[in-house]
């Protein structure tokens, strides 16, 4: 009976996690489906943004502009021997080797930058990361955790200020970005993404014939145009990493989370097989008892009514 106790018990701890695991998988795909949404919308956006900070870059090359004169976030600077580098991963674990990948790259990273002889300035997203980072008592300029709602627009503008600041003001010559591309929900790659100073794409100016280049007028200034476009540039990238980011970590959970639901359900039928199993063996030795009992008693009343 001991051990048919022990199976009981160990049938109602796979139950219960079971439907903990059931219930992660389920809450990450619907954060998944609500971010994958969202990226959708924030795609089509970008590529507007992006479209029009090309005709710019076009139209200066055809005029003989020098954009990078124009803004301090194109361009090179002078160099202070100082980078940022913003690391993204998530607030909790049961995803799989998602938080260890961005961190370990992260990792690397910044001792390839401070092997060169640079300084590194680390700013950190998420508790994992945090928690990963102050483990190798590494020195943190800035952290914080996820929000419970996600990706938000004040994540965003806070994150973008802080950044730009840092730039401005001359305090790191680049600043670079560790996040999780996301594919698919089996399919991540951790990436390193440089997003200051601004590198726009190339796009030679004889691509396009000189007469299909569109005439621009600014008002105000092209100077301060330009610095409000490419700011919204940061943002839609900024907040893309941060969507591409989330969305890994949901994938990640929500595989793993429903990799480990089948192996409870696999636990627990064997667990079922072997109760059931002992349950016999115990019903048998009760009626074996019982059988002994009744041929015992019946040989003792035998013996008793004998010599009588």
């Amino acid at each position: 009976m001991g051990k048919l106790q022990e199976v009981r018990q160990r049938i109602q701890s796979v139950e219960g996690i079971r439907v903990v695991t059931r219930t992660l998988a389920t809450v990450a795909a619907a954060k998944l489906s609500r971010t994958r949404r969202r990226a959708a919308g924030l795609r089509l956006y970008a590529h507007h943004v992006r479209e029009m900070v090309l005709h710019q870059q076009l139209y200066a090359a055809h005029t003989g502009i020098d954009l990078g004169e124009l803004s301090s976030l194109l361009g090179p600077r002078p160099p202070t021997g100082r980078i940022a580098v913003l690391a993204i991963a998530g607030d909790r674990g049961m995803c799989g080797g998602y938080n260890l990948e961005a961190c370990r790259v992260a990792l690397d990273f910044c001792e390839g930058r401070k092997a060169a002889g640079q300084k590194v300035l680390l700013l950190l997203k998420g508790r994992k990361a945090i928690g990963y980072f102050r483990w190798r008592k590494a020195e943190i300029q800035h952290q914080e955790p996820w929000r419970r709602e996600g990706v938000t627009a004040e994540d965003v503008e806070r994150w973008l200020g802080l950044l730009l600041d840092r730039y401005r003001s001359g305090e790191v010559d680049e600043v670079h970005v560790v996040y999780t591309e996301f594919h698919s929900p089996i399919r991540r790659h951790p990436r390193v993404v440089r997003i200051l100073p601004v590198e726009l794409p190339a796009r030679p100016a004889d691509a396009v014939p000189a007469q299909a280049i569109e005439k621009w007028h600014y008002e105000p200034a092209l100077r301060e145009l330009l610095d409000e476009l490419l700011a919204v540039y940061l943002r839609v990238q900024l907040y893309d990493v941060l969507l591409e980011s989330y969305a890994s970590e949901q994938g990640a959970r929500m595989i793993t989370m429903e990799e480990a639901t089948e192996r409870a359900d696999r636990a627990m039928q064997e667990c079922r097989v072997l109760h059931n199993r002992l349950r016999r063996e115990a019903i048998t030795i009760d009626l074996l008892g019982a059988l002994y009992a009744d041929r015992a008693s019946r040989a003792a009343a035998a013996a008793t009514a004998g010599p009588a």
